[in-house]
């Protein structure tokens, strides 16, 4: 067993034994069904190591930990309804429970920003634009937020780590593409 939580980072997390004694909200997300049409590599456990394993070495801990944590509230938020597994919420319910995550485990001091990149790693999806739509002022506002280079590494590996037809990750080099042609 790790005792000195502040050294560990979402790769420990992932290959630990004793998961479910340190991150138990994480251990709980195995057998958490997902939409095969956009999950495909399985429950939402899989999927999160998926995503983790993307990750190079060198990225900022806040998104080791927004990665790691980024579908945490699917545990409590997923039903079956009208045919299809769904989480809705689960961004809001996961950002809810991140602050005390990180407080046991030392990391606090990046708990607001992490429950920042969870609460928004769904904001390509949410703003229904597709990968033809144009950004409007109030998008332009949004990724001026000083995290929001942080939040594009969280949504990459979101879309890495899943095996399906999402179009997640080219609507978000969509935008990525607008802000350089107003810049």
């Amino acid at each position: 067993m790790i005792k000195n939580f502040s050294a560990l980072t979402p790769s420990k997390v992932i290959v630990l034994e004793n998961l479910a004694d340190i991150v138990p909200e994480l251990a709980a997300l195995k057998g958490i069904q997902q939409p095969v049409e956009y999950h495909s590599e399985g429950d939402a456990f899989t999927h999160t190591c998926l995503a983790v394993k993307s990750l190079p070495q060198d990225i900022d801990e806040r998104v080791q930990w927004a990665v790691l944590l980024h579908d945490i509230g699917k545990a409590t938020t997923t039903k079956f309804v009208d045919g299809r597994w769904r989480s809705h919420g689960h961004d809001i319910a996961g950002a809810k429970i991140i602050p005390q995550i990180l407080h046991r485990l030392g990391k606090q001091s990046i708990s607001e920003d992490v429950c920042w990149l969870v609460r928004h790693h769904h904001f390509a999806l949410s703003w229904g634009l597709g990968t033809s739509g144009q950004l409007t002022a109030k998008h332009h506002r949004f990724c001026a937020q000083p995290l929001f280079p942080l939040l594009v590494e969280v949504v990459r590996a979101d879309a890495a780590g899943s095996q399906g037809t999402s179009e997640k990750g080219k609507i978000v080099e969509h935008i990525l593409e607008q802000l350089q042609h107003t810049k």
